[in-house]
């Protein structure tokens, strides 16, 4: 494992299931986060606050001061020094009796504002008048030295208060949350062809622009509105590499655009769960092709099982037969392209519950195709989660 400041290496799902089981065991002590910018740390925490229905607040200490920690103080009739209520805290009326205290960018925080920070994270958990409400937690965020953000220092009195782990950027885990949030299928197929480029930081350099979750979801929003502009839904090579540039810099930007222009090349996601595809045309497919053909196949796969009504608790055979259409044409491929087949069901399966919940569970599925079930196990595919 990894180790800065001392710290475990877990991925961001790790560890917002921790926060997660903390808050359904009723445990309100607080975390610390340290890891590379642009990971989607606070984004991934705020939809655990939406999942479980409770109140989020996040403070960026980085823009505060003291006084805005602390509230304005000011002198009591007898004398004694007071501060104002300061609305920047969560409260019981306004956020809910339940819910999560994001101190993100801590590690980019002087030294006084740090030191305010501490007094949430103690046995009292006030702050000058103010009172944490006891059914929330602190979740402390931030760089770490070699992160790619200012870094202003960490004390060890904070880091032994606090349940710290250190947070890595993984693959798979941001593949689920981008097919969930629906990022542009060829952003996807990208990452999944380039892996190292998730996330590509060189601390040498002084304030370029790199590639990391937070840059490619940008360019995805942008690509999925473009997209939208034109009749075939595909853009000009030029277009993809100025839009590539501006989120996650010119060195990725050509690979991503050359790549990109394979969506003229690929075959048709939707011929395929209408058993129209012909296998003989993946005997020489490139394989930029295949990784754009899954993630196409992921998102129609995704919009079926929105749109269509389940029958019974299952999907209708209709569906049914277009999942069976893309097994025996993942199949088929195999005896030109073993690593193909396997590529696109492992990760439809790893993208889709309902595709996996499909080809493992449904007993409708093995009568209509009984021959998948040997190719499935020689391939220890049954090793799919």
């Amino acid at each position: 494992m990894a180790e800065t400041l001392n710290m475990m290496s877990i991925t961001i799902e790790r560890f917002v299931q921790e926060i997660k089981m903390d808050l359904e065991d009723g445990n309100y002590d607080p975390m610390i986060g340290i890891g590379l910018s642009g990971i989607g740390k606070t984004m991934s925490i705020s939809e655990v606050a939406a999942e479980l229905g409770i109140g989020f607040c996040e403070l960026r200490l980085v823009t505060l001061t003291e006084t805005d920690m602390l509230g304005i103080p000011y002198k009591d009739e007898h004398g004694r020094t007071n501060y104002a209520s300061n609305a920047l805290l969560p409260s019981v009326e306004r956020d809910g009796e339940c819910g999560i205290l994001v101190l993100d960018e801590i590690t980019s925080a002087n030294r006084s504002v740090r030191a305010a920070a501490y007094q949430l994270l103690d046995s009292k958990r006030a702050l000058g008048n103010y009172q944490l409400p006891p059914k929330w937690k602190v979740i402390g965020l931030g760089n770490g030295p070699d992160d790619g953000g200012v870094f202003s220092g960490m004390e060890a009195a904070f880091l032994s208060r606090c349940t710290c782990y250190r947070i890595e950027p993984d693959l798979n885990v941001w593949k689920k949350w981008a097919v969930k949030n629906e990022v542009n299928p060829s952003v996807i197929a990208f990452l999944s062809f380039m892996p190292n480029l998730l996330h590509d930081f060189d601390a040498d350099e002084i304030a370029s622009v790199f590639p990391c979750p937070r840059s490619w979801t940008a360019l995805s929003t942008r690509l999925n509105a473009r997209e939208k502009r034109t009749k075939t839904g595909i853009l000009d090579i030029d277009q993809v590499e100025i839009y590539a540039a501006g989120s996650v810099g010119v060195k990725v930007a050509s690979q991503f655009s050359a790549f990109y222009a394979y969506n003229g090349k690929t075959i048709s996601a939707e011929d395929i769960l209408d058993g129209k595809a012909s296998v003989k045309d993946a005997a020489n497919i490139e394989s930029e092709v295949i990784f754009l053909v899954i993630q196409q196949l992921v998102k129609a796969i995704e919009k079926m099982f929105k749109t269509t009504p389940k029958v019974n608790g299952q999907c209708s055979l209709e569906v049914l037969t277009k999942l069976v259409n893309v097994c025996k044409w993942f199949v088929g491929i195999s005896q030109y392209r073993l690593e193909y087949a396997v590529l696109g069901i492992t990760d439809l399966a790893a993208a889709s519950k309902d595709f996996n919940n499909t080809i493992i569970n449904d007993y409708r599925f093995i009568e209509l195709y009984p021959e998948f079930i040997e190719w499935y196990i020689n391939q220890d595919l049954e090793k799919i989660e």
